[in-house]
């Protein structure tokens, strides 16, 4: 693989991140049209609520060649709530990269001192590899779905 650069997401990239996040949550998160709707449209709002509160998050990119080949963005500095690579990029250490630049990030910032998500059903695994294990959670998640969280 070639070398990866990780950054901070910029206000230019909204486009281009409307654009490839339904596309990778289409590849690589779900095959259930009703679910495919539900998150893309909970992925957009999430984009939506990063540009009305820059200063509450932790947004990072992952470019290759000056392509966008990943995204993690953390909420309030806990609540991790958008992780996407290209399928093409998998198992390659891009995810963990931006997990763990993520959470150095929301370190001393989070007022869980954890990051907390909602792994789909493709994602427990990768995020327990990570150190997430599973929490209690009052959400009524979709199926499949796991309330995890990881000490920062």
């Amino acid at each position: 693989m070639p070398p990866f650069l990780i950054k901070p997401v910029e206000p230019g990239d909204v486009d281009t991140l409307r654009a490839w996040m339904p596309r990778i949550v289409d590849i690589a998160v779900t095959s259930s049209d009703r679910l495919l709707a539900e998150m893309t449209a909970n992925v957009l709002g999430n984009l939506d609520w990063w540009q009305a509160n820059p200063e509450k998050c932790c947004h990072l990119k992952c470019v290759i060649d000056g392509e966008l080949a990943g995204v993690v963005l953390v909420k309030n500095f806990w609540n991790l709530c958008s992780l996407f690579v290209d399928p093409e990029y998998h198992r390659q250490g891009m995810g963990r990269a931006l997990v763990d630049a993520a959470a150095a990030a929301c370190r001393g910032r989070s007022e869980k001192n954890a990051l907390w998500l909602n792994a789909a059903p493709k994602a427990v695994a990768f995020y327990a590899r990570l150190g997430f294990v599973e929490r209690p959670s009052s959400a009524s998640l979709p199926p499949g779905f796991v309330a995890m969280m990881r000490d920062l």
